[in-house]
């Protein structure tokens, strides 16, 4: 290889890194602050007059606003670029969340509740569209893992804080999350590239989704994760009350699932790029499913807290799994409607079990998390027909376009950025 070969995969190498840091900083900023009121969010619910179905309804309006924008959005940014859409959905949650700091009624709430789930769900397709699009194929996993993990760190020290600050200081954790969705704009700002810079990559047919079986089998992996997230948002804090829980221990319980989750999360990454993705991803559903059968069951709050903990290092690895399979099946210039598609059926699952969960916890606490696991075993059986044959390595080569997209962060320099 050339000094100058050398010289230009270097330079690839910090812009590309450059990139995944902006990507997690701004991740870091955005969670950080919609964590500190998420574990209380139900229970400030209750307190503010809303039934356990509407609190279930009001959980749910994040994830069904979201269901709307995801895909379309996600197409938007194939063509316009990423950083429009990131910016204006974290420049909607800063609203929404300053709006609702301001409101005690119901059904304002419900309304806010469903602002913010557009403009963190737009977020979230651009984001991983991005890792996908520019980082090259065989560092995928621990670049995922990276944006996961620094996500997930902040949801750690968010809800910490949250439950020591308690139910009655609600109105300034919205005001903080506000602000942090706010300073998460910048690093998008400063270091993602602009859109012209995906023009240098070439294009090809579209490629249909709905026929595509890895995409199909990332779709269904998606739909499980989307199931337990919905029952946990509304019924995790709520079972952990019921067992006797106090607020710090509610928030706690966030941060000691997070905490592991950040740790292995890099590790994770690098599992995720040397072994077989589809067999990482069924291991954690099938672990998920497990868990959830579980803890209603499990009457101690340390308990709970610690088998949360343990869930978490099981998480870490299907999530980079599933974000670097899904960035494998389709080329990097469909990646944002393929994000799109994946993230509207896995928002679609959380409002789902979100709408369901309250009632149901309502008549027995181990209806919605037996229910969860169920499917999920269900959807994890399923994927042995999807994903027959299909490949869950890296090639010993990366693939043309991803190599073109990586060359062209490195050869647009300072102006792209």
């Amino acid at each position: 290889m050339s000094p100058r070969a050398s010289s230009a995969d270097q330079s690839r190498d910090r812009r590309v890194r450059r990139v995944v840091a902006a990507l997690s900083i701004s991740a870091f900023a955005e969670w950080g602050g919609a964590s500190a009121v998420l574990p209380l969010l139900p229970v400030y619910l209750r307190h503010q007059g809303s039934s356990v179905t509407l609190v279930g309804l009001t959980m749910a309006a994040f994830f069904i606003a979201a269901l709307f924008v995801q895909y379309p959005l996600g197409r938007l940014s194939d063509r316009i670029g990423r950083r429009q859409i990131q910016v204006a959905g974290l420049a909607l949650f800063t609203g929404a969340s300053l709006l609702f700091a301001f409101s005690a009624s119901p059904g304002l709430a419900l309304l806010f509740r469903a602002l913010q789930g557009a403009g963190a769900g737009s977020v979230d397709v651009a984001n991983a569209a991005t890792i996908g699009e520019v980082v090259p194929a065989s560092h995928r996993g621990r670049a995922f893992g990276t944006f996961y993990g620094a996500r997930t760190v902040a949801m750690a020290v968010g809800p910490f804080f949250g439950g020591l600050i308690g139910i009655s200081g609600m109105r300034w954790l919205f005001v903080a999350s506000a602000a942090c969705a706010a300073a998460a704009i910048a690093p998008i700002l400063l270091l993602i590239p602009k859109p012209s810079l995906r023009a240098a990559a070439p294009r090809s047919a579209r490629t249909v989704l709905w026929r595509n079986r890895s995409m199909l089998g990332v779709i269904v992996a998606f739909v499980a994760a989307g199931l337990i997230i919905g029952v946990y948002e509304v019924c995790w804090s709520l079972l952990l009350s019921f067992r006797g829980a106090t607020s710090w221990q509610i928030g706690l319980s966030w941060t000691l699932f997070a905490l592991p989750f950040g740790i292995v999360s890099f590790p994770a990454g690098w599992l995720v790029d040397h072994f077989d993705r589809r067999y990482l991803i069924a291991l954690a559903m099938v672990g998920a499913a497990g868990f959830a059968a579980l803890y209603p069951f499990v009457h101690s709050v340390a308990w709970l807290l610690g088998l949360g903990a343990a869930e978490a290092v099981l998480v870490a690895i299907g999530m980079p799994a599933e974000a670097a399979q899904l960035a494998h099946s389709v080329p990097s210039h469909d990646l944002g409607r393929a994000q799109g598609a994946a993230a509207t059926a896995q928002t679609a699952a959380t409002g789902a079990a979100a709408l369901v969960s309250g009632t149901l916890f309502g008549i027995h606490p181990w209806l919605p998390f037996a229910g969860a696991s169920a499917v999920i075993i269900v959807c994890s059986a399923s994927l042995a027909h999807f994903w027959r044959g299909v490949p869950g390595r890296n090639r010993p080569m990366e693939p043309p376009e991803s190599a073109d997209i990586a060359r062209a962060v490195a050869a647009a320099g300072p102006s792209a950025l």
